[in-house]
């Protein structure tokens, strides 16, 4: 049973890994890997569905509702931020940047001013399961299989929908779209809405396994954009989803056999160099792969 156990344990850690970083990168799958923004105000989005599924659940209202609450919220405020500064922006990566950090910014210290410097955080929901001396949170997962679920909500999006047709029209040949009669500044704000309700609802479901304070989301960020840039722009969806699994399975036997922090030096070292030797990311490697396989 211990043997069972131990492999199982091997198997959860390594997609408790790559669910984590699935989630902390599919807002900005869609704002950065679509839109081509560098958004540095991703973490205080996460941050933002952090608190508000915290705050609500801590006034009674059931947690699934709570983590939905989030995910029209922080996307309503994004669509806000999107019309007032970031159409300012589009083509302007280095601009984008600048405000985006300037957001994060105003984002983290005002939320200390409001909240303080901690909320008081929501218990993990569910309990455990244990297979020989290894012990399993259930909420992880739970957390594993919605990870899957929404790559595989937004795949369905943006390939089997209106919105997504004009979406990655938009993003490939903007002046075409509206030649053809697509409202692209409508669509400019519904996606960078839609990838800040993204960010919004991972925050929140990350939030029972988080300490809650104004800086939480600044954990966030440095997964995120590791996991998109190797990834690559080739098909981020695609590209996220390999890049969390190769990370993963880099991290996962590396901190378990030297510890964690180890672990994620690992990851770092790993990114590097898939980086150097992939530097369009996993997917145009994956993509050209595909093409030759058809090929032949």
């Amino acid at each position: 049973m211990d043997a069972i156990g131990f492999a199982a344990n091997i198997v959860y850690q390594f997609l408790t890994n790559a669910s984590f970083l699935l989630l902390a990168a599919i807002g900005l799958v869609v704002i950065l890997g679509m839109m081509n923004i560098i958004n540095l105000a991703h973490g205080e989005l996460m941050m933002m569905g952090a608190y508000t599924a915290t705050i609500s659940t801590h006034h009674g209202i059931p947690f699934p509702l709570a983590v939905l609450l989030a995910f029209f919220l922080v996307g309503i405020f994004g669509a806000v931020l999107e019309r007032l500064i970031i159409r300012r922006f589009y083509g302007r990566e280095l601009g984008a940047l600048v405000v985006t950090w300037g957001i994060s910014l105003i984002m983290g210290q005002g939320t200390l001013l409001l909240f303080g410097p901690f909320m008081p955080s929501i218990g993990i929901p569910g309990g455990s399961f244990a297979l020989g001396s290894h012990s399993f949170a259930t909420y992880w997962i739970a957390l594993i299989c919605i990870s899957g679920l929404l790559i595989g909500a937004l795949w369905w999006t943006y390939h089997n929908t209106r919105f997504g047709l004009m979406s990655r029209a938009t993003m490939q040949k903007s002046a075409m779209a509206e030649a053809l009669g697509v409202n692209t500044d409508r669509i400019y704000m519904l996606t960078f809405a839609l990838g800040a309700g993204l960010a919004g609802i991972s925050g929140a479901l990350l939030a029972p396994t988080a300490s809650i304070s104004p800086l939480m989301g600044q954990q966030f960020v440095a997964p995120a954009f590791i996991t998109v840039v190797v990834g690559g722009g080739a098909n981020v969806l695609a590209g996220a989803v390999g890049s969390s699994l190769l990370l993963s399975l880099v991290k996962t036997p590396v901190g378990l056999i030297l510890g964690a922090f180890l672990g994620t030096v690992a990851l770092l070292l790993t990114a590097l160099i898939v980086i150097r030797l992939m530097p369009n990311g996993i997917s145009a490697y994956l993509q050209r792969f595909t093409e030759r396989r058809v090929g032949a």
